[in-house]
């Protein structure tokens, strides 16, 4: 590495073009129904006049910042500001709901910092040997890692397996509406023309989560407004904000999520470098290696689950640029938005690009870094402020969260079908939430469902090209075999856990 690469990534143009892009991460992120995709897509225009790293680190910025974003609108509002923090959602809002709101979005900047900074190391120190494995990643091996997806559902719902298998089958049922990936036709659409542009991730969120929470704080006021009128003490008493400071929560992880935090990052990391999986991904796998090895039960607000979920939704951002950098493939949609930004500026990704323009190259994966120690400090310094939200009455709460979940649902596509489909699944969450069927199956399923779908037809065409079996093409494959056998090991591993919790709750009930 040249000494050269180091002053213009700490030159004031650098520096200010990674805080800028940051700060607007996050709060892209924390707005639902934007993301990363969208804030780089409003970002682009501003890059044609800037130098490619200037540029880069601008987009790395925003690509970082809006993985923890999403977390901040999640944590204090029960709304999923990005599909990657639907997990952190998940157990983060309890969390906030029981006076520690600080501390939950403590453990997410901590860990999204540490994630991020993992991710980067690896990008910079393994890129060209980690982006020959993902090259060995094709789509009888990206079909074989989605199915055992499922195994991470056995994780999810370990209380009631039936209940969590089917939630997940809801999932892949809502995902399979719209265009058929291959053939390009229509199905399951019923003749009505918006339905053939599909569901999107954050709506179904908005729903199920935020707006299945919403019907429950506005019977849970009806009740207590019931009670007033009839003379009835109230139940309710306003949240108390503790006293936490991010020292003490970095102590905690310390002590307490260390061997938690390096599994998400690797598993993260190495989710990241294979193409399609994406950070959402990346954050379900490290949820549901965390509840498999907890003894607390996840969804009452455990810290474990938003430290590995976050930790390995940031790591996934470094690995996504591997493939990129070293072979000129985006492992996710804001990569390849990135690459196109490099185009512009006439500079082409793939092996050639760390020889032919290593400045560029290395500033960039030094700027990513230096972003995810940005964004811890940016974080944790408004979090205080951030937190106080929680302190209000739900009266003042309810409004506004109902604007953003319908003005968020709006902006993902300016369409309101998209309106009427967050509302639709509110009701099936509100419905889901009296069958007591777990919403991360549900968002699972949906996730995985086109990634199988799609690579295992694709699998089916080529194994027909080679005149011979589906199975057979996969189990000639040695990486299926290594990934079959790994998920073999995971799935005994789940039973294990899953009895060892089930007995503990024997135990404590009697």
């Amino acid at each position: 590495m040249n000494i050269s690469i180091l002053a213009d990534i700490f030159s004031s143009s650098a520096i200010v073009m990674i805080l800028l892009g940051t700060v607007f991460g996050i709060i892209v992120g924390a707005i639902p129904g934007l993301g990363n995709n969208i804030a780089i897509i409003v970002m682009l225009p501003f890059t044609y006049s800037m130098t490619p790293l200037s540029a880069l680190c601008l987009l790395g910025g925003i690509y970082m910042g809006c993985a923890v974003g999403g977390s901040f609108s999640g944590v204090l509002l029960n709304i999923p500001g990005t599909a990657e923090s639907i997990c952190t959602t998940i157990e983060g809002y309890p969390l906030a709901q029981k006076g520690r709101a600080k501390e939950a979005l403590f453990l997410a900047s901590i860990s999204s910092s540490i994630g991020g900074v993992f991710g980067c190391f690896a990008m910079i120190l393994f890129a060209p040997s980690l982006a020959r494995v993902a090259l060995k990643f094709g789509p009888a091996e990206i079909a074989v890692v989605s199915i055992l997806g499922f195994i991470i559902i056995a994780s999810l719902s370990s209380d009631n397996m039936f209940k969590g298998i089917l939630g997940s089958c809801f999932g892949m049922l809502f995902a399979m509406v719209g265009i058929d990936q291959i053939l390009g036709q229509s199905r399951f659409t019923f003749g009505f023309t918006n339905l053939t542009m599909g569901f999107k991730q954050v709506a179904l969120a908005m729903g199920i989560i935020a707006g299945r929470q919403m019907v429950i704080e506005i019977l849970k006021a009806y009740r207590k407004g019931d009670r007033k009128r009839q003379g009835l003490p109230d139940e309710t008493a306003q949240i108390a904000l503790e006293q936490t400071s991010p020292r003490k929560v970095l102590s905690y992880m310390f002590h307490n999520e260390k061997l938690n935090v390096i599994k998400s990052a690797v598993l993260g990391t190495a989710i990241g470098i294979m193409p399609g999986a994406g950070c959402d991904i990346a954050a379900f796998v490290a949820y549901g290696e965390a509840k498999r090895n907890s003894k607390e039960k996840f969804g009452t607000g455990v810290p474990s689950g938003v430290v590995a979920a976050e930790t390995a939704n940031n790591a996934a951002v470094g690995g996504a640029f591997v493939p990129l950098l070293a072979l000129g493939i985006p492992g996710s949609n804001a990569a390849a938005l990135i690459a196109g930004a490099l185009t512009i500026h006439g500079i082409v990704v793939g092996p050639t690009l760390f020889s032919d323009h290593a400045d560029v190259s290395y500033g960039f994966m030094y700027g990513l870094l230096v972003s995810a120690v940005v964004m811890a400090v940016v974080a944790i310094t408004f979090a205080p402020t951030f937190a106080r939200i929680t302190r209000l009455d739900m009266k003042y709460i309810i409004p506004p969260v109902v604007c953003c979940l319908l003005i968020g649902s709006f902006s993902l596509r300016n369409n309101m079908f998209d309106v009427y489909v967050m509302l639709a699944f509110t009701v099936i969450g509100y419905i889901f939430h009296k069958l007591s069927i777990p919403p991360a199956p549900v968002f699972l399923g949906f996730i995985l469902e086109p990634l199988i779908e799609k690579n295992m037809r694709m699998a089916g065409t080529i194994a027909g090209a080679k005149e011979m079996s589906l199975l057979t093409f996969i189990f000639q494959s040695k990486v299926c075999l290594l990934i079959i056998v790994v998920g073999i090991i995971m799935l005994v591993l789940n039973v294990y856990s899953i009895k060892k919790q089930n007995k503990v709750k024997a135990e404590v009930g009697k």
